[in-house]
């Protein structure tokens, strides 16, 4: 049951001290962005897909090319392009145009991709509860826009993008440079909250709490299989799960004076 985890527990009696955000797919909705871009690059080449397939496939694969430099994605693209099933039957070439004019697109409109509004919620209720970090896959450059947008830019103590870490997700040095923020911490106070599997797998290497959050392009059931501690729809449902400990005490203060 949700209510044993140990992860809510902690959450709810304030032993928790560092929330550690991936950005795209997390706080930043990119759903709309990733699906337009697919869309118009399939129609003009005339490609037929599944749309939530593929947009889970190329997003899984967005997380890796946006941290990656160029050259190293060229080198890699034969592996990289040969999970995106409605691309198959295509020459190696033709998919890494494909896949270069999809990116390109996406990051055109992803400048203009909305927080979603459970994660604005969320950062604006619990700014003073605990240490707000991002370690994302995304360019720093392109994530502090949209925090000065949405105006919470001074609530987050670090905000490490792909050119300020020492290694990508899944590799657990990347949460590195939010842990060096402090003189000394303990791990078990920090969470590793993310959308994609590779957010998973670096929380829990690194030794902190991981929650996966089916908001972007994967599947629940795909996170399920990386066994987060927590796992859940939205940051929504986080924000009522840290809640319930405080309506359940309220109640019980409240049925107390009623008996007095």
């Amino acid at each position: 049951m949700i209510s044993d985890n140990q992860l809510v527990k902690r959450l709810q009696n304030g032993t928790i001290r560092g929330i550690i955000f991936d950005f795209d797919g997390t706080v930043l909705d990119i759903r709309e962005s990733l699906q337009k871009s697919i869309e118009e690059v399939y129609e003009e080449k005339q490609i037929k897909t599944n749309i939530e397939t593929t947009m889970q496939e190329i997003g899984a694969l967005m997380e890796i090319i946006q941290g990656t430099p160029l050259p190293k994605i060229i080198l890699e693209s034969f592996e990289l392009f040969k999970y995106i099933t409605s691309l198959q039957s295509l020459t190696f070439f033709k998919k890494l145009r494909i896949a270069v004019k999809i990116f390109t697109r996406y990051l055109t409109l992803a400048k203009e991709a909305p927080f979603y509004p459970e994660a604005t919620d969320f950062i604006s209720k619990y700014k003073k509860s605990y240490d707000f970090f991002i370690v994302s896959h995304n360019q720093t450059k392109n994530i502090i826009p949209h925090l000065e947008e949405n105006k919470v830019k001074s609530v987050f103590k670090g905000v490490f993008g792909a050119d300020l870490l020492p290694n990508l997700k899944p590799d657990p040095t990347a949460l590195n440079p939010v842990f060096e923020t402090y003189k000394s911490c303990n791990l078990k106070e920090f969470v590793m909250i993310g959308d994609m599997p590779s957010d998973i797998q670096a929380g829990r290497e690194a030794g902190v709490w991981t929650i996966g959050v089916a908001s972007g392009v994967s599947k629940k059931e795909m996170l399920a299989e990386f066994e987060p501690d927590l796992l859940i729809d939205s940051l929504e449902e986080l924000k009522k799960l840290i809640e319930k400990k405080n309506i359940s005490d309220s109640s019980t203060k409240n049925s107390v004076k009623i008996k007095s």
